[in-house]
């Protein structure tokens, strides 16, 4: 594998106050530098290198961060999945530095 990003994606929820309850994680493999190019806000969030640790991105459910990281790869999001998630892509999006995906939303 020549993945020299690891990224750690779960949501955190709130359940009651001042308690939080953390979803389980899901982990994706990336390029930095395609994570550069496409979007730079999340290479700035990471460290490259086989050794370093995972960087964790919450506020983002998997679901939501895999269409996100396959746009980054040149991938299209399918219409339909492009629109019932409309506000968490295009949230995911802006967060990252995506401008054309956010174009796209």
């Amino acid at each position: 594998e020549t993945a020299d990003v690891k990224l750690e994606v779960g949501a955190v929820q709130r359940s009651g106050r001042r308690k939080r309850g953390r979803t389980s994680t899901t982990t994706f493999h990336a390029h930095h530098f395609v994570l550069r190019r496409n979007a730079p806000a999340l290479a700035d969030m990471c460290t490259p290198g086989a050794d370093s640790a995972p960087t964790t991105i919450s506020n983002v459910r998997p679901e939501i961060f895999k269409h996100v990281l396959y746009y980054c790869y040149g991938g299209k999001i399918d219409e339909e999945d492009l629109q019932s998630n409309a506000s968490e892509i295009l949230e995911a999006a802006d967060r990252f530095d995506i401008v054309n995906l956010k174009l796209e939303a």
